[in-house]
């Protein structure tokens, strides 16, 4: 029997026992993008984009119990006066003038609208032409003080004029404490001007609704301002270089404020404000714009690994959608904005300009559309039918599965707009979209977080060089060089030829 110390001694000596099975080299294990919700147990890259819907829902809720109807309508005729707290109405005999006082009452703007309804109607009546202007002031009124801001007319019953006999006016509020409508019933054929019989309906945004308007923008400003000031300080202390989409995502989130439109609840204090109404329908448009313009640029940019030339890659998009915005905002200063589908036509005439900026706008959206279109779907197909969702980084997956997303909920909002949409369709509309941009927005932020990794998944490392993985995790490097991705986008594999 050998003893402890000859047994300790020939087994410290003895060479280490061999493993007949080949050693296999240990999965590289990636760590999460930081600030994703890994910790919550979710897949980021699925479940982000559904997260989408949560605040749709919500606002759903809001607008449905909370905020009320968009527009509420007075209804009274022409042969009989009114008087109520915020609207006096006096009719004579081919005269009626109404007065509104909207302080409290209504917001954003007001629809007059007179016409005839069918059950009125004779086959034999004789329509006298009408003419109606808007007159507003502040304070107490003094004579020659007032300022005209809208006129309308009708000819009247004149012989082959198809048109449906009736006026309509769209006054927005500009600030004033008194609005006027004054129509007058013209002579007709020679005979005593006599207002005819018609029904008068005044169309306004009710104070409820305004309040939940002002209440929801306000908090989409506040979280906006801090994950604003968050994304920059993180800018600022990120180690590695930026990449070209994070400052994009940084430049979106300052537009992002201006759709949010942080001077709403002061606008609708003050009664309105034409200037402050146009900045905000600008800032709308050129947010539309910077978020096209980056779809382009993020899509395109997943199929090209080589170096993004000025003229080749950046010009042909920045020119598209360049003129996409100038004959928006053209359109926009010329005519404005209807803020809703109306149910009497305004009898307006399209001039030359107005329909060359029209046809300039229609064919950027299919062009931008088109080319976008492409893009995605040739990126899904690569993702999906094709399985190489190794070419491609989780940030540039999480784009594309959270803008597919984003618009898809967009187009069926519109589409439900254009095929039910009802008087007050947009007004009711307004608060979803906007929590569909700020829902897209904040996930876009976690995605292109600075500081966090945006390398190429550990399946195309691995398969570069097995080997130089067995040591990554000690060495710290996490994952060798990954492959060209132009060459597996074109089909060319080296390992195939291996």
């Amino acid at each position: 029997t050998n003893s402890p110390s000859t047994t300790a001694a020939s087994l410290a000596a003895a060479p280490p026992p061999t493993n007949p099975w080949p050693r296999k080299p240990p999965c590289v294990v990636r760590q999460p993008l930081r600030g994703t919700m890994a910790s919550c147990g979710c897949n980021y890259l699925y479940m982000a984009p559904a997260m989408m819907v949560v605040p749709l829902f919500i606002i759903s809720v809001i607008n449905t119990f909370v905020a009320g109807p968009p527009l509420e309508t007075l209804v009274f005729d022409s042969q009989n006066s009114v008087s109520l707290a915020y609207m006096q109405a006096k009719v004579q005999m081919s005269h009626v003038t109404v007065e509104v006082q909207p302080r409290g009452a209504m917001s954003h703007y007001f629809v007059f609208t007179c016409y005839v309804p069918d059950a009125w109607k004779t086959n034999d009546e004789k329509r006298p032409p009408l003419n109606a202007v808007v007159k507003g002031w502040d304070g107490d009124r003094v004579e020659g003080g007032e300022t005209l801001l809208t006129a309308a007319s009708h000819t009247g019953d004149i012989k082959g004029d198809q048109r449906e006999y009736g006026m309509q006016l769209l006054q927005p509020l500009v600030g004033k404490e008194h609005y006027e409508i004054d129509v007058n019933a013209g002579e007709f054929m020679g005979g005593k001007p006599e207002f005819p019989k018609m029904e008068f309906r005044l169309t306004y945004v009710p104070p409820r609704f305004t309040k939940t308007q002002v209440v929801v923008r306000v908090f989409f400003c506040t979280v906006t301002v801090f994950i604003a000031l968050a994304y920059c300080i993180a800018m600022c202390r990120a180690e590695n270089p930026l990449e070209p989409g994070q400052v994009w995502i940084a430049v979106i989130l300052l537009l992002l404020l201006a759709v949010n439109d942080p001077l709403y609840a002061y606008r609708v204090a003050a009664l309105g404000s034409e200037a402050l109404e146009n900045a905000a329908n600008l800032g709308q448009i050129i947010f539309s714009a910077a978020m096209l313009l980056f779809w382009l640029i993020m899509a395109d940019g997943m199929q090209r690994a080589g170096a993004k030339t000025c003229c080749g890659f950046y010009l042909p998009k920045v020119l598209l959608v360049a003129a996409y915005t100038g004959s928006a905002c053209a359109l926009f200063l010329l005519h404005g904005r209807i803020p809703d589908r109306l149910e009497v036509s305004s009898f307006t005439e399209t001039d030359g300009v107005t329909s060359g900026l029209a046809a300039t706008l229609i064919l950027c959206l299919v062009a931008i559309c088109a080319w976008l279109g492409f893009l995605v779907l040739r990126a899904s197909y690569h993702l999906g039918w094709s399985k190489m969702e190794y070419i491609y980084t989780d940030r540039e997956k999480s784009f594309v599965g959270m803008t597919l997303v984003f618009i898809m909920l967009w187009v069926c909002g519109l589409v439900y707009r254009a095929v039910h949409g009802q008087r007050g369709s947009w007004l009711m509309l307004q608060l979803p979209f906007l929590a569909l941009s700020n829902s897209y927005l904040v996930l876009l932020v976690n995605a292109f977080w600075p500081g966090s990794e945006s390398t190429i998944t550990s399946s195309i490392a691995a398969s570069n060089n097995p080997a130089d993985n067995m040591g990554g995790m000690e060495r710290g490097a996490g994952a060798a060089m990954p492959k060209d991705r132009q060459g597996l986008l074109d089909g060319n594999d080296d390992d195939d030829d291996d």
